[in-house]
């Protein structure tokens, strides 16, 4: 690609983010209008995914055999679902939000929390989400979303520990808006506890975990060297080899410390943990196809189309996910650079070539294009676990 027809696909890339930017926007400021009902979560409805719930978090890839482990299993997951409202109605979306509701049901438990079901049970809370424009350039409107919502997963973890734990260890785990909040989760809850060695693992993936956290806020919880470390952090950020970050877009902000003493960063300012899930190392190498294990995707019911242009809507889309598809193999490879982010050859399968953001930014495959690879990984962790304090 010549340097001209590069500039000018990026702009027409800035073009359509500040065209999204202007859709959803909320037309009032924070507070100036009800904030949703709190979240009671000895309520079942208020779980997008539970041991006495059944959810789509027990789909599995094809030919690969199903586990009870969600409902059963003798390791906890407490899993946060990322953004997707996109509401402009409000900085906060009601518990129960029709079209949110339905896309985290069906896509994320499908397509995210299931990664985790051959060892775990799995608990992933409703939340107030915070509206994507909050990560847009909001200012202190968009703040105070996040702390609502960070209120209600800090309220729900809280809740999970005293009520239904029952004493197990537990895996946390998150993307996007899901990620901020469990690095939060750390700061307030797990550093410097006995919880600490309580926490398999984290997997926070897809919101630049500082590096620089380590020795600050976290210095009882490391990043993850390889496959078999536990008490640490596994993150990531995925974009193809010829893109990469395009910081005059990116006003999204980073929480720093915990139990009230915080300060927010801009996300571009910092210098991102990128763990390889090709080899679960920090090292820059670069890890070839034949490391891949298995990208997985949604399998839509046939006879119900999605509304696909109401995405943006208030409502559902009419989506039912029947199931997983089989997983494809050696889809490309991988390498940590020396700025943090995950760089990636280009993915052979379409399945996987179809939501790609501005820069060449694979955010909205972190999960499906390494399905098995961190399936695989979630086991051996926990085995590793296993070994030391069992």
């Amino acid at each position: 690609m010549s340097i001209l027809s590069s500039l000018k696909k990026k702009a027409k890339q800035i073009a359509g983010w500040n065209s999204l930017k202007k859709n959803i926007k909320p037309a009032h400021n924070f507070g100036e209008q009800p904030i949703p009902t709190a979240p009671d979560y000895a309520d079942l409805d208020h779980w997008f995914a539970h041991p006495s719930i059944d959810s789509k978090v027990k789909l599995t890839p094809e030919g690969i055999s199903s586990s009870d482990a969600w409902k059963n299993g003798e390791v906890d997951v407490f899993f946060i679902a990322p953004t997707l409202n996109f509401s402009k109605l409000g900085w906060n979306c009601p518990i129960n939000h029709p079209s949110s509701t339905e896309l985290i049901s069906e896509m994320i438990m499908g397509g995210q929390a299931s990664v985790f079901n051959s060892c775990g049970r799995i608990f992933s809370p409703k939340y107030r989400q915070a509206t994507f424009y909050s990560f847009l350039g909001a200012g202190n409107n968009g703040r105070k979303a996040l702390e609502l919502a960070y209120e209600d997963c800090l309220k729900a973890f809280d809740y999970y520990l005293e009520n239904l734990n029952e004493g197990k260890p537990f895996f946390l785990a998150g993307h996007s808006q899901g990620a901020l909040h469990i690095m939060r989760l750390m700061d307030d809850r797990i550093e410097g506890t006995p919880l600490a060695k309580k926490m398999v693992a984290a997997y926070p993936i897809g919101f630049w975990f500082p590096q620089d956290k380590f020795g600050d806020t976290l210095t009882t919880i490391y990043p993850a060297e390889s496959a078999t470390d536990i008490n640490c952090v596994v993150a990531y950020d995925t974009y193809l080899d010829n893109g990469g970050p395009i910081k005059i877009l990116d006003n999204a902000e980073i929480v720093y410390g915990g139990n009230g003493q915080i300060k927010w960063v801009k996300r571009n300012k910092i210098k991102p943990l990128g763990v390889n899930p090709l080899s679960w190392k920090r090292t820059d190498e670069i890890m070839p196809t034949s490391a891949h294990k298995g990208a997985v995707h949604l399998v839509l019911d046939t006879q119900k189309k999605p509304n696909w242009e109401g995405f943006l809507s208030e409502e559902p889309l009419g989506m039912n996910v029947t199931g997983l598809s089989k997983p494809y193999l050696n889809e490309c490879s991988a390498q940590v650079r020396k700025d943090g982010f995950l760089y990636i050859s280009n993915p052979k399968n379409w399945a996987f070539k179809s939501m790609i953001m501005p820069g060449g930014n694979m955010h909205m495959s972190d999960f499906s294009l390494f399905y098995m690879n961190l399936r695989e990984n979630i086991a051996t962790r926990w085995s590793a676990y296993q070994e030391k304090y069992t």
